[in-house]
């Protein structure tokens, strides 16, 4: 078989092997048997060497790149657990097989496996040789950035990734940034053209907000009622509160947030579980954002859950949804001492 074929092989087994939603985790990470099924085509492809590898990235689709992609992110929070530089040099070459330069998380994902590479003894150097086996030209000039980058950072929040522990164990949340779009581009993305300032949303709870989030999740999934989804980092609209503020969103130490799928086609709803700051009237708050479009909200000390439904895309159909079959168990996870 021609290194041709062997590669349109390893390209056509990742393409059947796309990831569950469940697979976006990173809270709540349990290991997916894919993770292997893909780990297995990634070092095929990097056994044919640069051309197979640029043969391999040239024919990747959409659902492909983002499977690689989901694949190299899990596999870097999994080499965090597992403190295994194996795990984390698979995670940078499948960063390094993705097809476009926008395709890599380079200020978040990929700084932090350039990271927990330094913090586990890896030499940089070797790194960059074998990315430059596997890379585009461009793509191996943006990794040089992020290596130079990495003796300004400190922190794995210098990355844009937020470690946190709860009871699946270790886990990240990617912390969410707004850029200024006008001056992006090749030069832009690797020279640091000028541009307005970035808005990164900052996650900095004083109590273990994702543990609480957690809670609140798993509770919901054993009761049957609904499937959650992953837990991401989020913001709380204003509007969900009735109330007039100097910006769209309220300020908050954290913020996270997962969507719930209600069972046989029930109805959906999202779950944001934020801490809020010294000077916020939570009691407030809890009222105004359960008086306001048939939502339910339930706090304790700094901490607050609310209860959003979904909206429907039928104009002629109005999501209610009796949130009173959660109360216990929204009030359950705020008590739990383990989320102080």
């Amino acid at each position: 078989m021609s290194a041709s074929a062997r590669v349109s092989a390893s390209r056509n087994q990742l393409a059947a092997r796309p990831y569950a939603i469940s697979a976006g985790e990173f809270v709540r990470f349990g290991v997916d048997t894919n993770d292997d099924v893909v780990a297995g085509v990634v070092r095929a492809v990097v056994a044919e060497g640069g051309e197979g590898c640029d043969i391999f990235r040239h024919g990747l689709g959409e659902e492909e790149t983002e499977t690689l992609r989901l694949f190299a992110m899990r596999r870097t929070l999994h080499g965090r657990r597992q403190s295994s530089l194996g795990l984390i040099y698979e995670a940078i070459d499948g960063f390094a097989l993705l097809p476009r330069l926008d395709d890599v998380p380079w200020d978040s994902w990929l700084k932090a496996a350039l990271f927990e590479a330094r913090s586990l003894g890896a030499d940089f150097a070797m790194i960059a040789r074998r990315f430059a086996d596997m890379a585009s030209a461009t793509a191996v000039a943006r990794l040089g950035v992020a290596a130079e980058a990495m003796n300004r950072i400190d922190d794995l929040s210098q990355c844009r990734i937020a470690e946190v522990s709860t009871s699946h164990g270790i886990g990240f949340v990617e912390t969410l940034i707004f850029r200024d779009t006008a001056a992006r581009g090749l030069l832009g993305g690797l020279y640091g053209a000028p541009r307005m300032t970035d808005h990164q949303v900052e996650y900095g709870p004083k109590t273990n907000l994702a543990q609480l989030t957690v809670n609140l999740a798993d509770a919901l999934d054993a009761s049957g009622t609904v499937v959650t989804n992953p837990i991401s980092q989020d913001q709380l609209a204003a509007t969900s509160f009735s109330l007039t503020t100097s910006g769209s969103y309220l300020p908050t130490a954290g913020c996270l947030s997962f969507t719930a799928d209600g069972a046989d086609s029930g109805p959906s709803f999202t779950a944001f579980v934020a801490e809020l700051p010294d000077d916020a009237d939570v009691a407030a708050l809890a009222e105004a954002a359960a008086d306001t479009n048939d939502q339910a909200a339930f706090y304790e000390g700094r901490r607050l859950i609310m209860l959003s439904p979904q909206p429907s895309f039928d104009e002629n159909m109005d999501v209610v949804i009796d949130f009173r079959e959660y109360t216990d168990l929204a009030r359950s996870a705020l008590l739990d001492p383990a989320t102080r």
